[in-house]
């Protein structure tokens, strides 16, 4: 059967979804390319002119590394693909640009970008702050990267799934509870003198139910259904981290087919 993919749940930084009819294989490599292979924006190296806060340059340089920026992917180039070599250009990489003084409480959204489109993707994020007689004059570069080279380039911050189970209540079920009591997710509920499953999506396959279960009435099985989990960092609609992820996996699939072929 071909794999399908039904959204439950959607808003602005956060999905769930059912991949069917999958294997454990394509699930994985779904939840991988999403984390690992796709693309987006952030801050690759600091130029600081002035500093006379608190902070050690490094450790503003780090936080403005993780802080998430709006990313469009039509726009910029790898730096490895781009027609400079690497040496940095506005086809591959952006800056953005901060001069305050204190006292101030300095956030994401005070510094200025070279692109009023490609920004911190959140505006209220503090970086640090200033006090009286204190000042920070700065130019963070930024670039396209993928979550394999460094976390900080990740479009996602949980992407997880587990199997949906099937689970099967037969006919020795003398409708005891016990199953209901183990159950450390609630899974279960009585339903006359039976147990019924209520919530099958929030079953963790801990057979406790089984193990408890003396008349053998309950069977947990495996099944070709994960529920996903994905929440962006703002740099990517999840739905375009979805539709890349997917298109990398499907050009990676394409390149080992015509490796086979070369091979026979």
């Amino acid at each position: 059967m071909t794999p399908e993919i039904e959204i439950l749940e959607e808003s602005e930084f956060k999905i769930k979804f059912i991949l069917k009819n999958a294997s454990p294989a394509l699930a994985n490599s779904f939840r991988r390319a999403m984390k690992a292979e796709v693309p987006t924006m952030a801050v690759d190296y600091v130029d600081i002119y002035l500093n006379s806060s608190y902070f050690y340059d490094e450790v503003i340089a780090h936080r403005l590394a993780m802080v998430p920026i709006k990313t469009y992917l039509d726009r910029f180039n790898m730096q490895h693909e781009c027609a400079c070599g690497g040496e940095g250009c506005p086809n591959c990489q952006i800056s953005l640009r901060l001069n305050v003084e204190g006292p101030k409480v300095v956030y994401s959204g005070d510094f200025i970008s070279d692109d009023p489109d490609v920004v911190f993707a959140i505006d209220n994020i503090p970086v640090l702050e200033l006090f009286e007689g204190q000042q920070l004059m700065l130019e963070a570069v930024a670039r396209l990267g993928t979550g394999k080279e460094h976390a900080k380039f990740q479009p996602v911050s949980v992407c997880v799934y587990k199997i949906i189970p099937e689970i099967e209540i037969n006919e020795n079920c003398n409708g005891c509870g016990e199953c209901i009591k183990a159950c450390p997710r609630n899974v279960f509920e009585k339903d006359g003198d039976r147990v019924k499953v209520k919530d099958l999506m929030a079953c963790s396959m801990c057979e406790e139910c089984v193990e408890v279960c003396e008349m053998n009435a309950i069977n947990v099985k495996e099944t070709n259904n994960f529920l996903f989990t994905v929440e962006g960092t703002g740099a990517l609609p999840v739905r375009e981290v979805m539709r890349k992820a997917l298109e990398i996996l499907r050009s990676k699939a394409e390149e080992m087919n015509k490796i086979i072929e070369e091979i026979q």
